[in-house]
Parts: structure tokens; C-alpha cells; sequence
């Protein structure tokens, strides 16, 4: 083992060099110094000429502020979030405004940064930036102080307040933290209960991880998350076709009809697209992702279905596993290629644009078909068990990891080879595959650990070391049932870590999710589930990303309105610039029009209305059922709740019993649960409605106090 793990993105740049690097310095607007020394070269590598800048944005920015350290230019500018953090010709285009736009406090912007060589203009590409910006103390009001990105000149921050931030916030001090951090990532959970739930593991102790509680309009099958990170599909059963989340307000955009039993789910590898493969009646939907509409749905063959994409999305695989044969797609005109025979049977594919080959499981024959690419033809058979299942490329291409959970077994394909190149066991029904730089990650469902497999020994003659990690206290098989049902077959329990060195692990027995850091023989830490049976995970990196040649942009949400120090944190060459900002008060007047605004109170305002119908600081008895009941009323002119829109969790505070489901509906608005406090303390009452706009939190909260068996007051149902 060689890596050790960190909370903080980036651990390349140690506090150490924070504290002595005399390339640290905070620019506003001063001279810029002398850079090049002994004919040192530009630090940007592999970039354009420089008639070549970055593309323009196609909105102007609502304020901007430039400096120039060590060679580079670097210019942060905080723009519309319809402005393009999906980059050129990918964001949706902002409307042309009524008034001039300003970047109003607790508004969702783009957070830019443009860098570039200072005397050539090429763009500095390939940087792997950190941001964030802080509120200065008693900054409030700068926005008012009449200079444009700054504030009075006594609240100006020096060069060692700026180190003195940075330091904070590498080292994770929960005492410092950032108004607005650009390296922060989200973790989706798809849970058994129809919900997806957003977890953000960087909030500081005494407040709550739950971003935000997904209801969906049935159980979900499986989910995907588009390259742009704003939508996230999920295929969902009963006939409720795909439903599309909006991952920045945390609710769901729209249900799109599909075909019968939709199952797995797929975007294409340009994101123009997204492919849902309908198990109940042979046929895959292709989706436009901007419109959602539906494009085609193609006749494949019956049984599961599942896609694999090759030549960066060209050409679109898809098998069925009662059919005899794999059907290549035109991934631009939808238009069939042709179908290979391969047999009934095939349960899953993987591809590898490296090695031009397509891997295709046959679990009842026990064998992998080997594809390929180009002539999309059969070009050799691997004799394995029957049982296969999970099939999957490592990202370098080279090898295919075949998982057999019948078996115990995992055997390791050399594409380049064609054969087995290693056949390892010991496995306690390995199900699912994931991957980090250094290894692989095995889940096993038959017991409580994940198998780690050195990825730089698999060319190796010698077989890789299998390390077993101990993660929780039940096999993943122990949450019943649904852990063998044909929906589990298609979870994805793994995600690595945005740093690449660790990975989170979803475990439905326990209830929760694990934090592993490679060179550990345990996981570092847990984040709680709130009580569902995670499924699936994936990681929603929210971090800043190259959106063209030497722009780094994420969108954010700001803070309060006063004067920001804006840090930027540089991998190459080794540099820390600071910045600076100013965030206008919220636009907040309703006759203006903007009282429903973002800006308004930090998050958009619910459309539901909470009436609690019991008394205020309620006492109950321990052991003993209670029923609450409370008025939930949509506002203005919209419909009426339904009891399936609406979501209540009870719990013991801080920390302990937690209870959640549906209410049941009275009428008139008037919904009723009934829960079993299990011991003496103080509770919460929550309620959310997430399809209106009111995630969970969003409501007030309504305490409880629960005393000892027959010390309590009257129990509290309806007024």
C-alpha cells in the first residue's frame, strides 16, 4: 500500500510549502513583478499560440477582478449560471436580462477563473486549481463602498492573512471554513425506499450531512449522472418511466415515458444523449438530454439489456439477454450497424476504445465473448464458470475484470492476449467492480468486506496480492431479499473518492456509508444513511474544471453580501494568488420581482406551507404510539399534496432513533403519522416535500419532547 487519504482535495501541495513558499501573495490590481529569471519557461504546458485565447463566454460577467503573479494572468469573474460552466456550446443560454445582473448574496452563480501566460496570452491548460472564497471580517456593506471588487482600503486583507486562510482550510479546521468552497462534491445514494438522498460529507460537525431527501415516483432501478453534473436519470419501476433530477435544486424536473420495465440506464459519452434499456419489451430508449424528449426507441431483442459505448460514443452496444445476438447502434443517426451472434445468455459488456475489443459475459455458458471494435465480429471465446456476472474495463483498457458471484471467483482478461491472465478466488460472491488508480475495488455480497487488487501487478506474471478490508458489520446480502433481486444486480455500491485514493461504500444491511483511504485495513469513517438502505452511490464533483483552455469554473452559491478574499491555490507552477470579490445584497423586494429569488434567504422559497395540529413543544410517553398530525397546503394556484409527495422523518436530537416515511392523508389537507418514540429525550419533527420545492429542512422544524412511561401530557393529534 502507498497512499494515504485526506478530506481535502489536492493533497499535493503540503501546508508545509503553504508556510514558506515566497510565491504566495494576494494581487489586487498592484504591479505585477518581473517573472521570467534565467530564461525559465512559460508554466503553461502543451498550450495554444497565443492568438489562441480561450473561447469568450457568452455572458458578461457580473463583476471581474484580475492579477498577475509569477508569469501568469490570472482573472476570476463570477457569471450567470446559464452562462456556461458546461463550457463552449454546452450551457444553457441565459436570457437577456431586464436589469443589469449583479452577483447578489445567496445567489447560484459560475465561479471562473481565466489563466494565462502574462506575456504570451496562451492558456495555462491542465491545472488542477483549488478556490475558495472568504467573507472579511466586518466586510459587510462593501458593496455599497463604490469600487468596483473591493472594499474600503482598511478592510484590505495582507499576504499572511491570505497564507493564514489557505492553511485553514487544507487543513480542514472545522473553526475556519470558507463561505463558498469550489472543491466541494456531493455523494447521491439511491435507496430502496424510492428516494435518492444528497449527502455532503464536507459539513462541519452539528449540522446535518442531508442535503437534500429525492422522492421519486417509484422504486429506482438504476441512475446516472450527465457529464455536465446537473441532471441526474434514474430509471424507475411500475411503469414510471425516467425520471430526471435537477441535482442543483434537488428535485425532479420530469418523469419521461419510456418503454416497459425500464432498467438500466446510460449517457452517452458526449451528453447529448441518454440510452434506457426497456427489459420488458426488447426495446432501448435514446433521450435527448437537453430537450428530454424521446429520439427513438429501438427494437433489440428481449430480456436485459445492457450498453457499452466505443469510439467515444459512435457506436452504442447493446445486448439481450434472451436474444442470440448484440446490436451495434450508430450513436449519431440511431441507426442499427448490424448484429453479432453471440448466443443466448449475455448478462453484461464492457468496452475499450484502447484495445478497439468489446467484452461481452455470457453467465449460462460461463464465457467471455471477445468483440471486435472496428470489424464487429467475434474474434475469440474465454472459458470461464457459468454464473458470470458485473463485467467491467479498468480505466487503463488493457484488462477486463469478469466477476462470478456463483463462483467466488474474479478472473482478470488480457485484451491484448485474449486469455485469462489471472484467475483469482477466495471472493465471497464479488458482485460489483470499481476502480481507483491504484487498485480495484471487489464488493463482496456475501460478506462484510471490500477485496483490493494491486492494478500495477496485473501485468505481472504472478498474481496480484488480494488485500480484504473489513467494511461494517452485515454482508450486504443480510438486507434480505432485495439484495438478490434483479434490481440489486445492477447497483453500483462503490465510488471512488475525487482525490483517487480512497472510495465510499454503500452498505443496504447497515444502513450507512463507508469512507475507506487506501493504505488502511479499515475505513476511516462513516456517513450516515438517515436511515435508508443505500443501493447505489455516486459522487457528484463539484470542484473547479477546465470548461475550455485555461478556464477553471464550477457553479457556487454565495454567501452574505460584503467583501470576499478570493484564494486560488496552483499546482503548477507552485503559486497561491488571492483575489477579491463583492457580493451585493439580496435582491429580496417582491414589488421588484425578485422575492421568490435564490437570493432571498439562501435557497429558493418552499411551495408548501407546514401547519403543525398539535401543540407546540409537545410532551409524549416512551414506548407508547402517537400520532401527529399536521396541514400541509401547496401555495398560490398549485394542486393539492398527495400523500406520496410528502415526506416526515422523526428524530431523537442530537443523535440516536431516527424514523421516516409517508404520512396517510385525512383530507382537507390534513395528513397523520404514527411513530413509537423508544426512549425519554428531546425529538424533531421534519417534514419535506421535495417535488414542491421544500426539501427536507426546508420546512420549520417542530420539537418534541418525549418523557419516561406515564410522566407525559395528553398525546397531541388534531386540534
Amino acid at each position: 500500500m502507498r497512499r494515504t487519504w485526506t478530506g481535502t482535495r489536492g493533497l499535493w501541495l503540503s501546508l508545509a510549502w503553504l508556510s514558506a513558499s515566497p510565491a504566495l501573495g494576494c494581487g489586487r490590481g498592484d504591479a505585477p513583478p518581473a517573472w521570467r529569471r534565467g530564461g525559465a519557461e512559460p508554466p503553461a504546458q502543451g498550450a495554444a499560440p497565443a492568438t489562441q485565447g480561450p473561447a469568450q463566454p457568452a455572458t458578461a460577467p457580473l463583476l471581474a477582478s484580475r492579477v498577475e503573479r509569477d508569469g501568469l494572468a490570472i482573472a476570476f469573474a463570477l457569471r450567470p449560471v446559464d452562462g456556461g460552466a458546461r463550457g463552449e456550446g454546452a450551457g444553457r443560454v441565459a436570457a437577456p436580462a431586464a436589469e443589469p445582473a449583479v452577483a447578489a448574496a445567496g445567489a447560484e452563480v459560475v465561479a471562473e477563473f481565466t489563466i494565462t501566460d502574462a506575456t504570451t496570452g496562451a492558456p495555462a491548460t491542465g491545472l488542477s486549481p483549488l478556490g475558495w472564497m472568504s467573507r472579511r471580517d466586518g466586510a459587510a456593506g462593501g458593496a455599497a463602498a463604490g469600487r468596483p471588487g473591493g472594499g474600503a482600503a482598511d478592510a484590505t486583507s495582507n499576504d499572511a492573512d491570505c497564507r493564514g486562510k489557505i492553511r485553514s482550510f487544507m487543513a480542514g479546521l472545522l473553526s475556519v471554513r470558507p463561505e463558498v468552497d469550489m472543491n466541494a462534491y456531493l455523494l447521491w445514494t439511491l435507496n430502496q425506499d424510492s428516494t435518492l438522498s444528497a449527502i455532503n460529507p464536507q459539513v462541519a460537525l452539528g449540522r446535518t450531512k442531508l442535503r437534500s431527501v429525492v422522492s421519486l415516483a417509484g422504486p429506482g432501478v438504476s441512475f446516472a449522472l450527465h457529464p455536465d453534473r446537473e441532471s441526474l436519470y434514474v430509471t424507475l419501476r411500475g411503469g414510471r418511466g425516467l425520471a430526471v433530477v435537477d441535482t442543483r435544486r434537488g428535485l425532479v424536473r420530469t418523469n419521461v415515458p419510456v418503454g416497459e420495465d425500464p432498467s438500466r440506464v446510460v449517457v452517452a459519452p458526449d451528453g447529448r444523449t441518454v440510452w434506457v434499456g426497456n427489459d420488458g419489451d426488447g426495446t432501448v430508449s435514446v433521450i435527448d438530454a437537453r430537450s428530454t424528449d424521446v429520439l427513438k426507441t429501438l427494437q433489440v431483442g428481449p430480456g436485459h439489456h445492457e450498453i457499452a459505448f466505443t469510439g467515444g460514443g459512435r457506436a452504442a452496444w447493446i445486448t439481450s439477454q434472451r436474444g442470440e445476438s448484440v446490436t451495434v447502434v450508430d450513436g449519431a443517426a440511431l441507426d442499427p450497424l448490424g448484429e453479432i451472434a453471440v448466443g443466448e445468455g449475455i448478462v453484461s459488456i464492457a468496452a475499450s476504445d484502447e484495445a478497439g475489443t468489446v467484452h461481452a459475459a455470457n453467465a449460462a455458458r460461463g464465457e467471455v465473448v471477445i468483440l471486435d471494435a472496428a470489424r464487429r465480429e467475434i474474434v475469440g471465446r474465454v472459458a470461464l464458470k457459468p454464473g458470470l456476472g458485473a463485467l467491467q474495463f479498468e480505466p487503463r483498457g488493457r484488462f477486463s475484470f469478469a466477476l462470478n458471484p456463483a463462483a467466488d471467483e474474479v478472473a482478470v482478461i488480457d485484451s491484448a492476449t485474449g486469455s485469462v491472465a489471472h484467475a483469482l478466488t477466495g471472493f465471497a460472491a464479488p458482485d460489483a467492480v470499481a476502480f481507483t488508480g491504484a487498485f480495484a475495488y471487489i464488493r463482496n455480497l456475501g460478506a462484510p468486506k471490500v477485496s483490493l487488487i494491486d492494478r500495477a501487478a496485473l501485468g505481472g506474471p504472478a498474481a496480484p496480492p488480494v488485500i480484504d478490508v473489513a467494511v461494517g458489520q452485515e454482508a450486504p446480502s443480510a438486507a434480505g431479499a432485495r439484495a438478490r433481486s434483479p434490481a440489486a444486480a445492477l447497483a453500483a455500491p462503490i465510488a471512488p473518492m475525487p482525490e483517487g485514493n480512497g472510495a465510499l461504500i454503500a452498505s443496504p444491511a447497515d444502513r450507512a456509508l463507508y469512507v475507506y483511504a487506501e493504505g488502511m485495513m479499515a475505513p476511516i469513517g462513516t456517513l450516515p444513511s438517515y436511515g435508508r438502505e443505500p443501493r447505489s452511490i455516486l459522487v457528484e464533483d463539484r470542484s473547479l474544471k477546465e470548461v475550455r483552455p485555461g478556464v477553471y469554473a464550477t457553479a457556487v452559491r454565495l454567501g452574505p453580501e460584503g467583501l470576499y478574499d478570493v484564494a486560488l491555490l496552483l499546482d503548477r507552477p507552485r503559486a497561491a494568488v488571492c483575489l477579491e470579490a463583492t457580493v451585493a445584497p439580496a435582491r429580496c423586494s417582491p414589488e421588484e420581482g425578485h422575492g421568490e429569488e435564490s437570493s432571498c434567504g439562501g435557497d429558493p422559497a418552499p411551495g408548501v406551507v407546514l401547519a403543525p395540529l398539535f401543540e407546540p413543544d409537545l410532551r409524549l410517553d416512551a414506548g407508547e404510539p402517537a400520532t401527529l398530525r399536521f396541514r400541509a397546503t401547496a401555495k398560490g394556484a398549485a394542486p393539492a399534496l398527495d400523500a406520496k409527495e410528502v415526506e416526515v422523518m422523526i428524530i431523537r436530537f442530537p443523535v440516536g432513533f431516527r424514523w421516516s416515511g409517508a404520512p396517510r392523508a385525512e383530507g382537507d389537507g390534513i395528513f397523520a403519522v404514527t411513530f413509537t418514540p423508544p426512549a425519554p429525550g428531546q425529538y424533531r419533527f421534519l417534514a419535506a416535500a421535495p417535488g414542491r420545492g421544500a426539501p427536507l429542512g426546508a420546512l420549520p422544524v417542530v420539537p418534541l419532547r418525549v418523557a419516561p412511561r406515564g410522566a407525559g401530557a395528553a398525546r397531541g393529534g388534531a386540534r
